[in-house]
């Protein structure tokens, strides 16, 4: 949402009533300061406002938002505290405060507030959208569905309200319709890569294989240093038998994050599903036990892979006819992001909101979307 010009922001906070016009004189010249990036002069205007008239809200919220840009998010609190006390009938306020309790994984204290926001002002779409994150992220499916439905109906060219729609009819199990709003989102903003991943593993879910790839090498397009991608498109290879791109993919995988121990077990599989397939290619078992030792040098508490590489330290027979494959599940999904179209945005990369376990699933914990990085208007 674009900043208003400081005439117009004056202009409000006149027909308001301020008590200090060296307050509001303040207030102005903060607004300015922090509009060209000068944080520390924007805090200390608004700061001075608020000698001068500690009821004006907006300075009070103003310093929640220069805290929240520098990361500060648990100081910001105090300060929009201060202006919902004054103003609490301002809408803005409470979603202001929603967002540090997200970026502070508080969402059940950020559900609350964005409750109040939307209670406030029922069109208010970024609400809506974020609660249905929040939602998603305490594990509340049926309360996140509604949430993001009213969001896409506010606002349908938001191509994260419909991701996040996706994703939440995903973890409900309704395939059609998670596939329908992750390919709304993608006509609206086709460089999503979290999103065709999404959407490729819904299709892989349905046996749609040549589909799902295609998905997935968009996604390994727009984001080429992801293992998570590079492993799902392994793993639909795998199910298409085409094993040399797989292990093309799970090297990559590994080479970007060579200590992914769960990799390594992936790759050790494809090797070995393709050993079986091919028992006079011997290479191919020594390349799966070459994994399957760094595996264990990584994490020795795998009981399992222990007894693996006892039963294939040695070839199969000369003459063994080749056997059927099993391929390993893949590595979870990432899903819906939040927006804020309010205030500037922290600058603290890519995840402010620090979504739970985004960035450390499991490598056969398939199928599961979370939440993903946010998203800034």
């Amino acid at each position: 949402m674009k900043r208003l010009t400081l005439s117009a922001v004056l202009l409000v906070l006149a027909v308001c009533g301020c008590r200090s016009e060296e307050a509001l004189r303040h207030y102005g010249e903060g607004y300015l300061a922090q509009d060209k990036g000068d944080l520390d002069v924007a805090m200390a205007e608004f700061e001075e406002a608020i000698k001068l008239d500690d009821r004006l809200a907006v300075a009070h919220a103003a310093r929640g938002d220069v805290l929240r840009e520098e990361g500060k998010f648990e100081a910001a609190i105090g300060p929009y505290k201060s202006a919902i006390s004054i103003a609490p009938y301002e809408f803005s306020y409470h979603y202001r405060l929603g967002r540090v309790y997200q970026a502070l994984d508080r969402d059940k204290d950020a559900s609350q507030v964005y409750e109040t926001t939307v209670d406030l002002n029922p069109d208010f779409a970024p609400a809506w959208i974020n609660l249905g994150v929040v939602y998603f992220r305490l594990g509340d499916f049926v309360k996140a569905r509604g949430r993001c439905e009213r969001a896409v109906e506010l606002a349908p060219k938001h191509s994260y309200a419909w991701s996040n729609l996706g994703a939440v009819y995903d973890a409900l199990g309704d395939a059609y319709r998670a596939i329908n709003a992750y390919q709304k989102s993608i006509e609206l903003d086709p460089k999503q890569g979290p999103v065709h991943l999404n959407l490729g593993t819904a299709y892989l879910r349905q046996g749609r294989l040549d589909q799902a790839v295609e998905e997935f090498k968009l996604a390994a397009g727009l984001d080429p240093n992801s293992s998570i991608v590079r492993k799902r498109l392994a793993y639909a290879y795998a199910k298409q038998k085409r094993y040399g791109p797989a292990i093309e993919q799970l090297q990559s995988a590994v080479e970007k994050e060579p200590k992914d121990w769960e990799g390594r077990n992936s790759l050790a599989a494809i090797y070995m599903i393709y050993y079986l397939r091919h028992p006079d290619i011997d290479r191919l078992r020594l390349q799966a036990v070459e994994e399957w030792h760094q595996s264990l040098q990584l994490n020795p508490d795998q009981p399992v892979l222990r007894e693996q590489l006892i039963q294939w330290a040695k070839p199969l027979p000369p003459g063994t006819p080749p056997v059927g494959d099993t391929v390993p599940k893949p590595s979870a999904a990432k899903a819906p992001g939040e927006i804020d179209s309010l205030t500037k945005a922290p600058q603290e990369g890519a995840e402010p909101t620090k979504p739970a376990a985004a960035e450390k699933p499991k490598a056969d914990e398939a199928d599961k979307p979370k939440p993903a990085k946010d998203n800034h208007d």
